[in-house]
């Protein structure tokens, strides 16, 4: 019997770590679909200020990011908003990855993308692989993203 209830305990740990690693696209999907319901909602210019101030946009490993094609200038940053108006469109990652320029070219061509870079992981503060899943904002000439780490 007690072995019976180790192998249930070792079971239900490992599910539980395996859908915690699955759950991270889901969940930066669920967040990207909601920054594009506040983005229609409440237009570009309302919803960037509210990213901006991080609060439910950031999500342990995952943030909102709101970027214009012209010069990959950030509208929104809920991780460091300290980088809205900034332009982007040279940013390399750890690799040298222009992933912002990517990131751009894959949205005017398919109207979302998914970008793997190398960048600090909002949690650790150390570099690591991330990701950025993003999608157009319709009528607009700008995209909406979710960074995140697995």
């Amino acid at each position: 019997m007690k072995t019976w209830i180790q192998a249930a305990a070792a079971s239900a740990l490992f599910a539980v770590a395996a859908f915690a690693h699955a759950d991270t696209a889901a969940d930066a999907k669920a967040l990207l679909s909601e920054a594009q319901a506040a983005i229609a909602s409440k237009g570009i210019n309302a919803a960037a200020e509210e990213f901006n101030a991080g609060g439910k946009w950031k999500r342990g490993k995952a943030y909102v990011v709101l970027v214009k094609f012209e010069g990959g200038t950030l509208l929104a940053h809920a991780d460091n908003p300290k980088l809205a108006g900034k332009a982007m469109i040279e940013a390399k990652d750890a690799s040298g990855k222009a992933f912002v320029q990517e990131t751009i070219q894959n949205v005017k061509t398919t109207g979302e993308s998914l970008v793997e870079y190398r960048w600090a992981n909002p949690t650790t503060k150390k570099i690591d692989n991330g990701r950025l899943m993003a999608r157009r904002v319709p009528g607009q000439d700008a995209y909406v993203a979710v960074g995140f780490w697995e």
